[in-house]
């Protein structure tokens, strides 16, 4: 979280994960360290007794891309 913050002091895109438990945490924490706006992107938290290999494998993909996405929104730059 602190890293990401201090990401963001310096004008440098970040994306904070957080499993869904800890969501109200991490907005909570953004915003007593004063930031406006920051991105949280929320994932469920795997539960490797009630999903498959497979499925938890496909969730970490769906993140990344997610991950990825957030941070090239808006850019021309990137090719993808």
């Amino acid at each position: 979280m602190r890293d990401a913050f201090a990401a963001w002091k310096i004008g440098m895109p970040a994306v904070v994960l957080v499993h869904e438990p800890f969501t109200n945490l991490a907005r909570a924490q953004c915003r007593s360290l004063g930031a406006d706006d920051p991105l949280i992107l929320t994932y469920k938290q795997d539960a490797p007794a009630l999903e498959s290999d497979a499925d938890c494998e496909a969730k970490a993909v769906r993140t990344a891309r997610e991950v990825f996405d957030e941070l090239v929104a808006g850019r021309e730059d990137v090719v993808m």
